[in-house]
């Protein structure tokens, strides 16, 4: 790997972009939070078409992480992360075409494609860190994400009441190519290269990631990914409704309770995953939030006040912010050290997955068996998923990064 070759002040600065990076892009995806459904109604899409379009989003993502994951582990992280972002800013244009549900899905499953390559952040993490310091530096890496979830859909808001509903999704798309292509600067100018790129005929023969999956620990920490994201996202998907339904709250506050879930988070990763890690191990900390995420959403399940709901909201987003940074340190020791970039694109891929069956689980089961139903087989989920990381090995036998 490179980070021998790399100075202190080089990693600082590479850890620095990759965060800010994945602020601004994750931002400029949430952006569409506030106008996304309301635009679909206007060009006539039904409510199971703009779900199946914010699904085609993840399967983009899910098709796209490991091929970018794999190219910047042959061409170095720098150039091919700029690629996807730009082209990525190139495809939020494309949104202000899509004028009817089917070129809407379409121009979203083309943007899902190209989100996939926020997974190389993970790699040049990676790249950049030492064993002791690898979970909390992707812990860093991963509040960059946190904040964005956070301000993203603010700055949508604000920026559609400039025009109003009727011109809102363009302006939102426009603003959101904008973020896009700042986030390709940034990645341009700033980042340094953290990887090793390959001549074509020298270069390593390719890990694939049927390899990577006969890998015992590597296939553990995948199938955690794919059911704690699928879990999660059922949480996800009908929070707005539970707070309606059953707690009483008006938009404002449902926005509010969304942004204090990002607030817990980022705190978390920012300053809890690193002496957790070295307290408990990777292994530990992700029992650790497993275990806190399945409570909180057993909370959540029961609560019929706002302060129960609470309580069930804090334990699942403190232990959100911990999970993440923990698998991403476990799958990159679980990968071999050419194959960086590939394992954790797969392991996002995983991620994205699961991102696009908990929403699709999560509708019928809301109408059909009431709002805790999502909640309460989302906190069943996360307990067996427990149960098979005390069972399955989730630590490679041997050092393979």
């Amino acid at each position: 790997m490179t980070e021998s070759t790399l100075t202190a002040a080089s990693r600082g600065r590479a850890l620095f972009t990759i965060t800010l990076v994945n602020f601004v892009s994750l931002a400029g995806f949430g952006l569409m939070f506030p106008v996304f459904a309301v635009y679909g109604r206007q060009i006539g899409a039904s409510g199971i078409e703009i779900a199946g379009t914010v699904a085609a989003f993840s399967f983009g993502g899910f098709l796209s992480s490991p091929i970018w994951g794999r190219l910047s582990d042959r061409y170095g992280r720098r150039n091919v992360m700029f690629a996807g972002l730009a082209i990525g800013a190139l495809v939020y244009v494309l949104h202000i075409y899509a004028t009817t549900p089917a070129s809407l899905l379409v121009v979203r499953f083309v943007s899902g494609l190209t989100n996939g390559c926020f997974s190389i952040t993970f790699a040049v993490a990676s790249d950049i860190s030492t064993r002791e310091t690898r979970t909390r530096d992707m812990g860093i890496v991963s509040s960059g994400f946190s904040l964005g979830f956070i301000f993203g859909p603010a700055i949508g808001g604000f920026a559609s009441s400039v025009t109003g509903q009727e011109h809102a999704f363009v302006l939102v798309s426009l603003v959101g190519a904008a973020m896009g292509l700042v986030a390709a600067a940034m990645t341009w100018f700033m980042l340094p290269e953290t990887g090793t790129k390959h001549d074509p005929v020298s270069a390593p023969a390719a890990i694939g990631s049927i390899a990577l999956l006969r890998l015992p620990a590597f296939a553990t920490l995948a199938f955690i990914s794919l059911l704690a994201s699928a879990a999660f996202s059922k949480l996800e998907a009908i929070l707005g409704l539970f707070a309606d339904d059953v707690l009483g709250l008006d938009p404002l506050r449902i926005g509010l309770m969304f942004a204090g879930m990002g607030v817990v988070t980022t705190i978390t990763q920012l300053t809890l995953t690193g002496p957790c890690s070295r307290r408990l191990g990777d292994r530990g900390t992700m029992l650790v939030a497993l275990a806190t995420i399945g409570a909180g959403m057993l909370v959540l399940g029961c609560a019929h006040d706002v302060f129960i709901a609470a309580i069930g909201l804090t334990g699942t987003s403190l232990g959100f912010g911990l999970l993440n940074p923990a698998l991403s340190g476990l799958t990159s020791h679980a990968t071999p050290a050419a194959a960086q970039g590939m394992g954790l694109g797969l392991v996002q891929a995983a991620n994205s997955l699961g991102r696009v069956f908990g929403p699709l689980m999560a509708g019928p089961l809301y109408d059909l068996q009431g709002p805790a139903a999502p909640l309460l087989w989302g906190a069943a989920i996360f307990a067996g998923t427990l149960v098979a990381a005390c069972v399955f090995p989730v630590v490679a036998t041997q050092r393979t990064a």
